[in-house]
C-alpha cells in the first residue's frame, strides 16, 4: 500500500510541471502588458520564452522590426499595441507567427490587418480575443498598467475583469487615473481561424499619416 501511494505521489510531481505552458518568445514582439502586469526589459533579456500557468491570460503586445536591416538606410516599424486573451489550458507551448514584414507595403497592411497567430505547439491556432490600442504609441510616457486596468473594467471583447481586480488589490491608486475615453480600441474576435470581426468603438479626431506607423533613427 505504501507503495503504491509513493509511487502516486511520484507521478503527481513528474506531471506537474507539465501544466505550466511555455510561452515563446521572439524579437521582433515587444511584450508590454502580461495579466495586468507591466513587463520588464530586464526580465526578457536573453529569454526564449516565459513560463506561465494554465489558466487564462492577457498580453498587451507590438511588433517592432527593422524593414531594412541589411542597407544603410534603416527603418524601424512599430505596430499598433494590440491585446490578445486566451486560455492555456491543455496548451504546453504558445508562440507568436507573424506574416512576411521585410518592407514599407508589409508593415502598413500589418498595421491594418494586424493578421498575427497564435499557436500551440502543434502549430494550431489558439482560441482568442483580440483588441488594439492604437493611442499606445512606442516609447511613449503612457503608464500601460493604468491603461489595461481602465480596458479590463470596460467589458470590451478582449478585456479581463480578474487582472483589473488583481491590479486594484495590490495597489487601489490606479484606479480612476485613466479615462475610458482614451481607449481607441477596434475590437476583433478570433475563435477559428479565418473568421474576423471588426468594431470601431472610439473614432480618432485624428488620421495617422502613413509614415507615423514608422520610426526613424536619428543621424
Amino acid at each position: 500500500m505504501k507503495v503504491r501511494l509513493m509511487a502516486a505521489l511520484m507521478s503527481v510531481s513528474l506531471l506537474a510541471p507539465v501544466c505550466a505552458t511555455s510561452l515563446k518568445l521572439s524579437s521582433d514582439i515587444d511584450l508590454l502588458v502580461l495579466d495586468g502586469k507591466r513587463i520588464s526589459g530586464a526580465i526578457l533579456k536573453g529569454a526564449e520564452s516565459l513560463e506561465v500557468d494554465a489558466g487564462q491570460h492577457q498580453i498587451l503586445f507590438q511588433v517592432s522590426k527593422n524593414l531594412h536591416p541589411a542597407t544603410m538606410n534603416a527603418l524601424m516599424y512599430h505596430s499598433p499595441a494590440m491585446i490578445v486573451s486566451f486560455s492555456a489550458k491543455g496548451v504546453r507551448s504558445a508562440s507568436f507567427i507573424l506574416p512576411t514584414l521585410n518592407n514599407e507595403m508589409d508593415a502598413a497592411f500589418f498595421s491594418r490587418k494586424l493578421n498575427y497567430r497564435l499557436v500551440d505547439q502543434d502549430g494550431r491556432d489558439i482560441p482568442s480575443r483580440r483588441d488594439v490600442l492604437r493611442q499606445v504609441v512606442y516609447g511613449n510616457a503612457t503608464d500601460l498598467e493604468k491603461v489595461m486596468l481602465r480596458y479590463n473594467l470596460s467589458g470590451l471583447r478582449a478585456s479581463v475583469p480578474a487582472f483589473a481586480t488583481a491590479v486594484q488589490q495590490r495597489d487601489s491608486s490606479l484606479f480612476n487615473t485613466t479615462s475610458l475615453s482614451m481607449l481607441n480600441v477596434s475590437s476583433q474576435k478570433h475563435s477559428s481561424p479565418g473568421k474576423t470581426s471588426w468594431s470601431k468603438l472610439v473614432a480618432s479626431p485624428h488620421v495617422g499619416r502613413f509614415f507615423s506607423w514608422f520610426s526613424f533613427p536619428s543621424s
